[in-house]
């Protein structure tokens, strides 16, 4: 055998050693719904009290504070959790809390889920919802798109990709003008 043709197989048994051990690693693989794939947790408190403030659609303070805290304000152009900005609703089945804010936008007017309170031994844990996992799960309903990249590059970004489509459009143009000169198609 080769010395190169040893060596390649050597780089692919290691790779598939590594992709096996991330695979039994990594407990939530393959799963969207896990909260390790769903949701980034940001912090737990005591839920004395608070667990009837948001049965009662009511953000506890100690939630709010701790959130804009951690930086999730308007400074940082976040919505904000404030009184009729949000909707709490129960999510059975994430045993939780899901918050929806309304982000004021014009043509998405649908509170959008931004913050999970999930309770476990008399604890809440405050989870901040997963972009990623948003972008999969609305996509097509509010841009009429099935593919998350286009819809990302197109519509929730168009502004700021304006002038990287265009580069790339232009590309694809020349390429062709190029190949058609040639006689090549």
């Amino acid at each position: 055998m080769k010395s190169l043709s040893l060596a390649g197989l050597v780089l692919v048994l290691f790779l598939a050693g590594i992709f096996v051990y991330v695979v039994e690693d990594v407990p939530a693989f393959g799963d969207a719904k896990s909260p390790a794939n769903r949701y980034i947790a940001l912090f737990s408190i005591d839920a004395a009290g608070m667990v009837e403030s948001l049965d009662a659609g009511v953000v506890p303070a100690e939630i709010k504070s701790r959130t804009e805290a951690m930086g999730f304000n308007r400074e940082n152009y976040f919505p904000t959790l404030e009184e009729g900005n949000y909707v709490i609703a129960r999510n059975e089945e994430d045993e939780g809390w899901d918050i929806l804010i309304h982000e004021g936008e014009i043509f998405f007017t649908e509170p959008l889920k931004y913050y999970h309170v999930k309770e476990a031994e008399g604890k809440l844990t405050i989870y901040r919802y997963n972009w990623p996992v948003r972008v999969m799960e609305m996509t097509e309903e509010e841009t009429g798109t099935m593919n998350a990249v286009t819809s990302g590059l197109a519509d929730y970004r168009g502004y700021d990709t304006m002038f990287e489509e265009t580069v790339i459009f232009s590309g694809a143009v020349c390429v062709v003008l190029l190949l058609r000169k040639r006689g090549r198609l």
